[in-house]
């Protein structure tokens, strides 16, 4: 009895989680369309070099944004599992975009390259640690 109650209560908080991260998305999609159209009347511009690093940064604002959907989308593909490694490429141009934004401070410029490269090392012992498990596991 007492296990049936367990499930109930487990299945009653999948089914909000779930709801809480499809109204999640379709916020992010609805940011990400905002950004898209920033974009495109960035480019409409007569003088695009004026507005260059707005135009990067409006740029990786709108591929946070995809890496986000791919978050969403991941979460229910996967059955409400998301693999750490996207959340490592999600920090990467994260820092990117900070970068840019703090390009002329150069202690911080160094600072955010610095969390960069560990990021990316991470990165890359995850996916080799995953595919040595994986090789060890058959």
């Amino acid at each position: 009895m007492k296990h049936e109650w367990h499930q109930r209560v487990a299945h009653y908080i999948e089914y909000v989680l779930n709801v809480a991260i499809l109204i999640i998305g379709i916020i992010i999609f609805g940011f990400l369309i905002r950004e898209i159209i920033s974009l495109a009347q960035l480019l409409t511009v007569a003088n695009i070099r004026t507005h260059f690093t707005e135009i990067t940064e409006v740029t990786l604002a709108v591929f946070l944004f995809f890496e986000f959907m791919s978050l969403v989308r991941e979460y229910f593909v996967k059955d409400a599992h998301i693999s750490m490694e996207s959340f490592l490429y999600i920090g990467v141009t994260a820092l990117i975009r900070a970068i840019l934004v703090y390009h002329d401070q150069t202690n911080k410029t160094l600072l955010l390259a610095i969390a960069i490269f560990f990021l990316v090392m991470a990165l890359t012992f995850y996916r080799y640690f995953r595919s040595l498990i994986k090789t060890k596991s058959n």
